[in-house]
Parts: structure tokens; sequence; C-alpha cells
């Protein structure tokens, strides 16, 4: 049951941000700065397990539908639930690409690429000893999906996407599922 009420929260407590800009058709070369976006992701989670999540991005359009970026991603956990208490720092990179998708009208649909590498520390079992022992590697993956905008305002709105992880392997992935889903509010 504690598992649920942590998942929830995690939820609850979950901001991420993409920015969805539309350059003005009438303007032929937007200023540098207009064209320049900022976004990210931050969830915490407090409790017997503790996890802090952040995440930056920017962003620039380059063409009217098509933009791309660059962010950083850093977690803390923490899980009281053992002794010693397991503790570990993940950090990494992260490239992406968004398409805005204009092929049914009214419907803004966008096409989402991203290339994310992050150093883990996971435990691995040692048979000879019978222990386990903590390993730090990077873990890359390549997701690729689409994605529903609603927008409000000039570069506000909400969105969904759901992201396929074309590299997943179980037995080398550090994360369960190939399949990665995002909601949020952008700004």
């Amino acid at each position: 049951m504690k598992k649920i009420y942590s998942i929830i929260l995690l939820f609850l407590f979950s901001v991420t941000a993409y920015s969805q800009i539309e350059m003005d058709p009438g303007e032929d070369k937007p200023a540098f700065k207009d064209r320049i976006y900022y976004g990210g992701g931050f969830s915490a989670t407090f409790g017997s397990i503790t996890s802090v999540y952040v995440s930056p991005a920017v962003g620039y359009m380059i063409t009217k539908g098509l933009s791309g970026g660059v962010g950083i991603t850093y977690q803390y956990y923490q899980d009281k639930r053992y002794t010693p208490t397991y503790e570990s720092n993940s950090y990494g990179y992260r490239f992406f690409l968004r398409q805005n998708l204009y092929f049914i009208p009214k419907l803004p649909l966008f096409a989402y690429g991203e290339f994310e590498n992050l150093n883990f520390e996971t435990a691995v079992y040692n048979p000879t000893t019978q222990e386990y022992y903590l390993k730090r590697d990077w873990y890359p993956r390549t997701m690729l999906g689409l994605g529903l905008f609603a927008p409000f305002g000039r570069r506000g709105g909400f969105f969904l996407a759901v992201l396929y992880d074309v590299m997943y392997s179980g037995s080398t992935s550090a994360y369960g599922s190939p399949w990665v889903y995002r909601f949020g509010v952008s700004f």
C-alpha cells in the first residue's frame, strides 16, 4: 500500500514543462532571443523513500514547426527502508527534436525524438562472494513518439506524449519498461 501512495505522490508533485512556441508567420527572421524557449521537469517525493528529480532544458525554434534542444538531469534517491540507508545520485544529459505536425487541421500533434544518457548506480550480485556491490555505469536510451498539445496563450499549454525507447533491452536497461509517458503544463 505504501508503494501505491508513493506513486500517487510522485505524480501529484511532478511538474514537466516543455514550451510550444509558434513563430509569427508574418515575421521573416525572428530575433535569436525570440526563438529560444525553456522547459524541463521537476519532481519530489519525501518519506521512507526520498526522490528529488531536476531536469532543465533549453530549446531553439529552427523553423516554424521544428525545434531542438538540450537538457541535463540530476536525481537524488534515498531509501530508508534498508540498513544501512541506501543513497544514490544519478546524472546525465539529453538532446531532443520536436516537429509540429500540421496534416490534420486543428489537431495539435507533434512528433518527438530524444537521446538521453544517464549515469546510474546499480546493484550487481557477485555469486562468488554471494554479496551485492554497487556499480556506476551509463545507460543510453533513444525515445521516439507522438504527443498532443492543447495551447493556451502564445507559448503555454497542456501536453501529453507517449514515447518508446528503441534501444530498450530488459537485461541491460536501468528502466523497467521501454514505454515513457509524459504529461504536464508548459509555460
